[in-house]
């Protein structure tokens, strides 16, 4: 259900992860620790369901969201976001941009 956006985000983001190794290959120590691809499902919902041309929409949603829920947050606060530790908040422009992209061709 997932796989289209999970190939254009690997594809278009993670390319540019500050994370990856030489090789080309994830340095956070496997897919299902990356914060990003972990809750891509909860992060592709909520840009699906704002429209709106501003950001902090979508990153307010994302906050409340999914950063609530993260195993980084364990007294509600993330010592991650903000220090180029978390990858969804690093990247959220272009994850948010590469979602609407892979939205708009399963709608053609």
């Amino acid at each position: 259900m997932f796989d289209n956006y999970r190939e254009a985000i690997m594809n278009t983001v993670c390319v540019h992860c500050l994370e990856r190794t030489g090789q080309g290959v994830c340095g956070i120590g496997g897919s299902d620790e990356c914060a990003l691809i972990r809750f891509l499902p909860e992060v592709v919902g909520i840009v699906k369901t704002i429209d709106s041309t501003v950001m902090h929409d979508y990153v307010h949603e994302l906050h409340n969201v999914v950063c609530v829920s993260c195993t980084e947050n364990e007294d509600g606060s993330c010592a991650k976001r903000g220090t180029s530790g978390c990858p969804l908040d690093l990247y959220y422009p272009l994850i948010v941009n590469t979602i609407k992209e892979v939205q708009a061709k399963e709608a053609a």
